[in-house]
């Protein structure tokens, strides 16, 4: 292999990370379905009302996506990275400690901008830093690992709900942020 089809270290490490954000957002999403029943008794909701802990999710994974072009634009690889590891973090953090469900879907929203920055961030990433007879492998490789999220996730949450309690849903995707936080020095853009 020729070194300039050398894929560097903190740019495996930044798909990584960021695979990990996009990954995790997408199965606490699916996940959270299951808990639905329980989370309506914990917050004395309807069913409708605690739809929007999926929803609210949903749409602002789907708003933060619009704005992709004009946040990679506007801002370096290494602070989007850093930015959606954060709001992650922060939103879990809020949804495994929310008593009420307003307070729960604050988190969610927060973690959904997390999960928005970080999706198309991550196949940015591979087209602009890897070597172009390397980015299908990659391309192919961050698909599988986003998109074997949402099979995952029912199990995920049944098992967290059956064997400890609805929390655990979020308490359990955290430690993989710290990946984000082992190595992210991106060539600089800009």
């Amino acid at each position: 292999m020729e070194a300039h089809e050398k894929v560097a270290p903190s740019v495996i490490w930044s798909i990584i990370g960021t695979a990990g954000v996009a990954c995790s957002g997408v199965l606490v999403e699916t996940s959270m379905n299951v808990t639905f029943p329980t989370l309506m008794k914990v917050f004395n909701q309807s069913l409708n009302n605690v739809q929007w802990i999926t929803t609210a999710y949903l749409l602002a994974v789907t708003l933060t996506i619009v704005l992709a072009a004009y946040l990679q634009r506007g801002f370096k690889f290494k602070s989007l990275i850093i930015a959606a590891g954060t709001a992650s973090v922060i939103g879990e953090v809020i949804c495994m400690l929310s008593n009420t469900l307003p307070v729960m879907l604050l988190g969610r929203v927060i973690q959904g901008i997390g999960t928005g920055i970080a999706m198309p961030l991550l196949f940015s990433i591979i087209m602009l830093e890897v070597p172009r007879a390397k980015q299908c492998s990659f391309v192919g490789t961050a698909g599988m690992i986003v998109a074997l999220a949402p099979s995952l996730g029912p199990t995920y949450g049944g098992i967290c709900l059956a064997a400890l309690n609805w929390r655990f849903n979020f308490i359990f995707t955290l430690p993989h942020h710290r990946l984000l936080h082992h190595r992210v020095p991106l060539h600089e853009r800009q």
